[in-house]
């Protein structure tokens, strides 16, 4: 996958790894939802403080941290907050830290969703391509849907115990993690002065949290999920704003102070998908070519389906409905399942299709004879290609970029029922 992504972005360079559209996300939750769970996240995240943290600290942590910090907990953050939607901080200065309501509820919401997909047995890949969306895909009409109506998560989730308990570990291992993390920024309070000082401040500041839970019998589970939903926004670098800069090198010296062989091995994994050009392409490839209406469960290894499906047309229609089959890169030739829908309308087609990382269109097909010609989008790429209808009711055929039919590489398929 990595040489495929890299062929297919880097050739055009379409895509811009740092910038961003400017968007709001606060309407994500109306104002009363917002109001009610504040109330309930205060108390217990002050509880976690009271109860979990504080007693847990040496007392010289306790000395240099200046006594117990100030909890805020305002509906949403100051700045740029209404577009960054993980936002936990503290005002250089004060010993404050600030958690909106806002950020609680969608990571709240985030470790429901992990754990009933990762306890059902379905991909976590959607979770990804969730906050992807919220950070390059099109705004729909209104906003964004929170992340268990987006992901299709049953609304009875919670009804099962181990769901339950399994998502109120990661909830609460999170926010530990994330208090114990403002707090060790207390111990060298202030301002960095460049990229590699903020590197620097946020992996002492994870590590002060990691050696403090590991005196708890809480694992830093919660921080992976955090980790993987706020990696589109700090991950990438060269952006004067990201004032918690995520890389490689931070996750890997998190994951060698925990205790977990198996969160560790996850944490490396994940710092070395921060930390690869190509798969950070891939990352926002996926929000740019990425459909809410396509992130419902699904197994590993599975592609993505579109809810949408083709009106019934004649029976055995050429280039009409749902096709799988394999498409190949010249750069990468290894094969890649690619699924497609075609839409037919006497000799007009246009249809969708996947590869892994979103959706790409086929717009203005023309059939002629047995053969179909069409121009495809996908992440702001294009290019055309000609596919030739074969006696077994398969199709195979060629793509290229901008105004070549060909070049690219090779596309085959036939007909599946769904």
């Amino acid at each position: 996958m990595r040489h495929l992504v890299f062929a297919l972005l880097a050739i055009l360079s379409n895509i811009p790894i740092a910038a961003a559209q400017t968007r709001e996300l606060q309407n994500i939750y109306d104002r009363p939802t917002l109001e009610y769970w504040g109330q309930r996240y205060q108390r217990s995240t002050s509880r976690i403080l009271d109860e979990v943290i504080w007693p847990n600290l040496l007392e010289n942590e306790r000395r240099d941290l200046g006594g117990k910090p100030v909890l805020q907990f305002p509906l949403f953050g100051e700045g740029h907050s209404h577009s960054y939607p993980l936002l936990f901080y503290h005002p250089y200065g004060q010993r404050t830290v600030v958690l909106p309501a806002f950020s609680l509820k969608l990571l709240d919401d985030l470790c429901v969703a992990y754990a009933w997909l990762q306890l059902k047995g379905y991909a976590i890949e959607t979770i990804s391509e969730y906050t992807a969306l919220l950070k390059y895909g099109k705004v729909p009409s209104g906003s964004f849907p929170p992340p268990l109506k987006a992901l299709k998560i049953p609304d009875n989730a919670l009804g099962d115990r181990e769901v339950e308990e399994t998502s109120l570990g990661h909830f609460v291992t999170a926010r530990t993690f994330l208090l114990l993390h403002e707090m060790g920024h207390f111990l060298r309070d202030s301002a960095p002065k460049s990229l590699e000082e903020s590197v620097r401040n946020e992996s002492a500041a994870d590590l002060f949290a990691a050696r403090v839970m590991q005196r708890t019998p809480l694992p830093p589970t919660g921080a992976l999920v955090f980790f993987i939903a706020d990696a589109h926004w700090s991950a990438l670098p060269g952006d004067p704003s990201k004032t918690h800069p995520l890389t490689g090198a931070r996750l890997t010296a998190l994951a060698g102070h925990v205790d977990s062989l198996t969160l560790a091995a996850k944490l490396r994994k994940l710092g070395e998908i921060v930390d690869d050009p190509e798969l950070r392409l891939a990352l926002v490839a996926t929000g740019k070519a990425g459909d809410l209406e396509a992130l419902g469960p699904r197994r590993p290894g599975e592609l993505p389906r579109h809810a949408s499906a083709p009106s019934p047309g004649a029976a055995g229609q050429l280039f009409h409905g749902v096709y799988r089959g394999q498409m190949v890169q010249f750069l990468d030739p290894e094969p890649r399942p690619i699924e497609a829908t075609f839409e037919r309308r006497d000799d007009r087609v246009t249809g969708r299709y996947t590869f892994g990382l979103g959706f790409g269109t086929i717009t203005n097909g023309q059939i002629v004879g047995q053969q179909l010609r069409f121009h495809w989008e996908w992440a702001g790429n294009y290019g055309q290609g000609v596919l030739q209808a074969q006696p077994d009711g398969s199709f195979s055929g060629t793509w290229g970029y901008r105004e070549a039919t060909s070049g690219a590489g090779t596309w085959t398929g036939r007909r599946a029922e769904r």
